[in-house]
């Protein structure tokens, strides 16, 4: 009588550790869920850069722009950048003007849908202006390039699209628009402007 209360206590309990070791790898009983990382996480580092393009109506606008950033929500990225842009434009209707830009900025960007994102800009843009002026020094009329600093801010607005190229890396593209249009914006009124860079991060 003792042997078979003593095997089928034995029995219990080696069903009870077996049924045990099953339910604890079913994920149902003593999971415990990955904590996220507090404080700076390098994965969500965003390090890249991109060229800025924009042309119309005898207007052309090449630049380009490094950025770093940080992913602060699931789809959420803000950061810094710094960049420099060369613009032509028509001063009048046989002259140009042309501008040496450099800016710092800080931007936003949310991912609405998996790779669509919006994007967000502001940039405070300190440019050397050059335009033709009219001199009458030499009893002639002449046209004198001028050369002035001026600043400006712009506040870009605009949507793209990323493409993985694998690992970290990818692609993107936007289109965006100059929503402050100021006096020496080097956006013009009325153009999309178009930005395409390499980034990894995002």
């Amino acid at each position: 009588m003792k042997k078979l209360v003593f095997a089928l206590l034995l029995l219990a309990g080696f069903y009870g550790a077996t049924a045990q070791e099953i339910y604890n790898s079913s994920g149902k009983a003593n999971y415990k869920k990955k904590k996220e990382k507090k404080g700076y996480d390098a994965d969500r580092l965003v390090l890249g850069g991109g060229m800025n393009f924009g042309m119309g109506n005898g207007f052309l606008r090449v630049g380009v722009s490094p950025i770093v950033g940080y992913r602060l929500q699931k789809n959420f990225y803000a950061g810094v950048g710094m960049g420099y842009q060369y613009v032509k434009e028509p001063y009048d209707e046989t002259h140009n003007a042309f501008k040496n830009m450099y800016y710092p900025n800080i931007w936003a960007r949310y991912y609405v849908y998996r790779n669509i994102f919006l994007n967000a800009t502001y940039e405070y843009d300190f440019i050397n202006y050059s335009y033709p002026k009219e001199d009458y020094s030499t009893g002639q009329l002449q046209l004198l390039q001028t050369k002035t600093a001026v600043t400006s801010q712009s506040l870009l607005l605009g949507v793209g699209l990323r493409q993985s190229l694998g690992g970290r890396l990818s692609f993107y593209g936007e289109l965006f628009y100059d929503v402050m249009q100021g006096q020496y914006s080097p956006y013009p009124k009325g153009f999309p402007g178009m930005r395409f860079g390499l980034a990894t991060g995002f």
